[in-house]
């Protein structure tokens, strides 16, 4: 069906052209308008836009496949204290390229007003950083959690093979970062904000995912130290979203 949307919009707006309508030539005007903006944007944060690349690739896999099909990709890949007994290196590592269903528009959106800016604040290597972090310790924090709670008997064994991919963990530590660029009175709002939600989820769901959010929110403001460089003071001179033609740095 997303397929299926992007094409009868390219469709309409080739017709539209063929036929001179009067409001396509205002939509061609004020694309012409955005695009070294958008262009911009995107050039001065390489790793999110590349990953969301990736992503979408991934995500496309997934809606063209069977649901069958669909559920086995998730599961080798899984973080699932079974395929963690296999193959722990290649599960961490695969488990954050699946933005499974439509979810993957919702991610498209955050990361465009979260990990970009906070790439272009911290610099590609750092940003890499504290997602990794985030994604890797929150996992085994989870997986952890999950393997007492089995073992004490709090929680079915058929968990052990419970599906958990995707890339919340590593945003949500990158998010929690993300306070730190903020403006000053924004800052404790937005923290409480997003600790409250993962406590709220936790206590509505009640699933060890919860558990792994709090922990990489835990993790990525523990990386405050990072944010006190003299490049990162000097970058956080500018407005959060404001677009410069200056490339991001690696570091």
């Amino acid at each position: 069906m997303f397929l299926i949307g992007i094409l009868l919009v390219i469709g309409t707006v080739s017709i539209a052209r063929r036929l001179n309508w009067p409001q396509i030539h205002k939509l061609d005007a004020a694309w012409d308008r955005a695009r070294p903006k958008i262009y911009t944007y995107i050039r001065n944060a390489p790793a999110t836009f590349a990953y969301l690349g990736v992503l979408s690739i991934t995500t496309w896999v997934l809606l063209g496949s069977s649901d069958r099909v669909a559920r086995l990709l998730l599961l080798q890949d899984s973080t699932s204290l079974h395929q963690f007994r296999i193959d722990p290196i290649k599960v961490l590592i695969r488990s954050a390229f699946w933005a499974p269903g439509y979810e993957f528009l919702a991610w498209a959106v955050l990361f465009a007003v979260v990990l970009a800016p906070a790439e272009r604040w911290l610099g590609t290597r750092r940003l890499v950083t504290v997602f990794a972090s985030g994604h890797v310790l929150a996992t085994l924090g989870a997986a952890t959690a999950l393997w007492l709670s089995i073992r004490y008997g709090w929680s079915s064994k058929i968990l052990e093979n419970t599906i958990d991919v995707g890339v919340s963990y590593g945003f949500a530590a990158v998010a929690a970062i993300f306070t730190f660029r903020l403006p000053a009175k924004w800052r404790l709002g937005y923290a409480v904000l997003l600790v409250g939600l993962a406590i709220a989820a936790l206590l509505i769901s009640q699933t060890f995912t919860d558990v792994g959010h709090l922990f990489a929110l835990a993790i990525g403001f523990a990386f405050n130290p990072m944010t006190r460089t003299e490049q990162t003071r000097s970058r956080a001179r500018t407005r959060v979203w404001s677009i410069s033609s200056t490339p991001t740095a690696k570091n």
